[in-house]
């Protein structure tokens, strides 16, 4: 018949939507810090990740094939992805008052922006991957896989390590209770108890900027809690609810304003290797990660120095 439509060559889409796929998938992340955990999480992210991959994959096709309203609506279906910021964010919140250390506002709303951005990236990979592969499989394979790669790049970010120095140091008691760190004075010990803990079973940690970027990123609270965070989840922390004396801190070197910062925690398992391990693979955090900043008093004290 002369009026038929052409056949559709449906390998563009399924190209597209195994790499979409595919990107979300290897870019998923479980553990301490990121939701999900349990296999109800995982099956909520694998549905997100083939509904993100077959919007993306779909778009292309539906053009060519004329169905400008069914491209509209899958444009539009994928506007849906905002909630799932919102989702991961109310889920995070709910947890935080139950964990010993948390998280904090800044890190939980990293890690809700990430999850919402690896859905869209999982869309435009299978977008950009069915666009090539309508022009030729082999090259659209080959596309899919540099796209893949490219978008883990892109979404890895910079990690704390990057920025700032992380040394052991010792933990000491200056004028009976003032708690220090290396320089750094930490907190006030009252209870005998707990200053005895932290002679014998506690760990200190110097963290020095290497450059401007990492200051800022060190004087930004949110940072900190990060950083005190992942801390805690690596070699957990000897403290219950209704101790904080006992618990993880992170403070800068005041008043000396030098730019540096300390970290003393009371660990499960004594490993300062996996301590500070754990501190140089803390993210960056949004909030502080483009920050920049020059310590004047720094520069005095190197001129008459």
């Amino acid at each position: 018949m002369s009026g038929s439509t052409p056949p559709i060559n449906w390998d563009p889409m399924i190209i597209g939507f195994v790499a979409g796929f595919l990107s979300r998938i290897l870019y998923l992340r479980s553990g301490k810090s990121h939701y999900p955990g349990y296999p109800s999480g995982y099956i909520s992210q694998v549905a997100l990740a083939i509904i993100a991959a077959l919007i993306g994959s779909s778009i292309i096709v539906s053009l060519l094939g004329k169905e400008f309203t069914a491209a509209t609506f899958l444009t539009l279906a994928a506007t849906q992805f905002r909630d799932v910021r919102t989702t991961e964010r109310q889920t995070l919140e709910k947890e935080e008052s139950l964990i010993l250390v948390g998280r904090g506002a800044g890190y939980i709303e990293g890690i809700a922006i990430t999850y919402e951005a690896r859905n869209f990236l999982a869309m435009l990979v299978a977008l950009a991957s069915s666009l090539v592969a309508e022009w030729n499989d082999i090259a659209g394979i080959i596309a899919a896989l540099v796209f893949i790669i490219v978008g883990e790049k892109f979404m890895s970010g910079p990690r704390i390590g990057q920025l700032i120095d992380v040394k052991p140091a010792d933990l000491r008691f200056e004028k009976g209770t003032l708690l220090y760190v290396g320089p750094v004075m930490m907190m006030e010990v009252g209870l005998p108890d707990s200053r005895e803990r932290y002679r014998s079973q506690g760990l200190g940690v110097i963290l020095t900027p290497k450059n401007p970027r990492g200051e800022a990123a060190l004087w930004n609270i949110s940072q900190r809690q990060a950083i005190a965070h992942e801390a805690a989840v690596a070699v957990g922390v000897q403290k219950d609810v209704g101790y904080p004396e006992q618990g993880t801190l992170c403070r800068m070197d005041m008043p000396k304003g030098t730019g540096s910062a300390g970290l003393t925690i009371i660990p499960v398992e004594r490993d300062i290797d996996k301590l500070i391990r754990a501190i140089e693979q803390t993210p960056v955090l949004e909030s502080g990660k483009w920050s920049r900043m020059v310590n004047t008093k720094n520069r005095k004290e190197d001129a008459h120095g």
